[in-house]
Parts: structure tokens; C-alpha cells; sequence
């Protein structure tokens, strides 16, 4: 039979479970959800880190013509760090809460998310959670724009500790 020993042990066996499990802390394995799109937060249930991110977003050039592609390199700043997810979005400077702009692809690895705006194909996200050491992802301006382009870029290092909206360097279209 069940006796009294066994019982605390299911009870705060169960209880840890329940409360472990309320807790909210899940990972977007296969990529960042389309709810994040907003604000960039992972919506891992625990907060982002206030410190400057170990990560960096470098594009291959300052300037571009318009319609035309730059890539961009998804790294950390220093060896070995290393992130398994992130989420990358190009938003006009002059006008951030429009949205994002243009269009991701050739992605090493990774795969497009579409975010609402006008575009879709307008955010690019991981594929796993494996340790990433560089990826490099296309970004297409959109036909007709002429601007300064901000990039921002969420990376997860792991579940619980994530930078949100990492700025990089200006892209100019011209």
C-alpha cells in the first residue's frame, strides 16, 4: 500500500512539476514565433539582459543601391562565444515603428519569417538551437526606397539569457 513517506514524495514531486512547468520558460527551437515580430522579445517567460550583447550584426556595406542586396554576418564579437537562435529584421531609421522593410534570403543558416508589414519574407530566424558561430543572411531593400536602414537583431545564447533588438552599422540606399 501507499504509505506516508510516499505520499510527501508524489505531493512535492508533483508540485515541483507544476510549478517548474508554470513557470514559462520555453525555447522557440525551430525559430522565432511570429509573435516576437513586435517587440523582438523571444517571449521566453524570463527577462532579456540589460547588458551590451557578446553579438554582433555587421553588413557587408554601408551603401547600396536601391533595390539591391547586402549580406549581413550574424557573429559574436569575440571567440567562443557562440548563440543558437536569433531573430533579424531591417526597419527604415526614420520611420521604426513602420515596420520592416525589404525582404531575407540566402540564409546560411536559418530560414525567412514573415512578420506583418508590407513584405513577407521580412525577418530571418534559426532553424535549431545548435551553437551558431556565423551566419550570414541576404537582405533585398524594397523597390523604390531610398533611406538609412537599421537592423536589429535578437540573439539567444541560451533559454534564459537573450539580447533583444541588437543595433548594427547604418545601410544607406540610395
Amino acid at each position: 500500500m501507499f504509505d506516508a513517506d510516499m505520499f510527501k514524495y508524489v505531493c512535492l514531486s508533483l508540485g515541483l512539476y507544476l510549478a517548474l512547468s508554470a513557470n514559462g520558460i520555453q525555447g522557440a527551437p525551430n525559430g522565432a514565433p511570429r509573435l516576437a515580430c513586435g517587440d523582438m522579445v523571444p517571449q521566453h517567460g524570463v527577462d532579456p539582459q540589460t547588458s551590451a550583447s557578446p553579438f554582433v550584426t555587421t553588413p557587408a556595406s554601408t551603401s547600396i543601391a536601391q533595390g539591391s542586396s547586402v549580406t549581413l554576418t550574424l557573429a559574436p564579437i569575440s571567440a567562443p562565444n557562440t548563440f543558437k537562435g536569433y531573430l533579424v529584421i531591417g526597419f527604415d531609421n526614420a520611420n521604426q515603428a513602420g515596420g520592416p522593410i525589404g525582404t531575407f534570403s540566402a540564409i546560411s543558416d536559418g530560414q525567412t519569417l514573415d512578420c506583418p508589414g508590407v513584405n513577407v519574407m521580412n525577418a530571418a530566424t534559426h532553424v535549431n538551437n545548435a551553437n551558431k558561430t556565423s551566419v550570414t543572411v541576404d537582405w533585398t531593400a524594397p523597390a523604390g526606397f531610398v533611406g538609412t536602414v537599421l537592423f536589429k537583431t535578437t540573439y539567444v545564447e541560451e533559454v534564459a539569457t537573450f539580447w533583444v533588438a541588437t543595433p548594427a552599422s547604418l545601410v544607406t540606399v540610395a
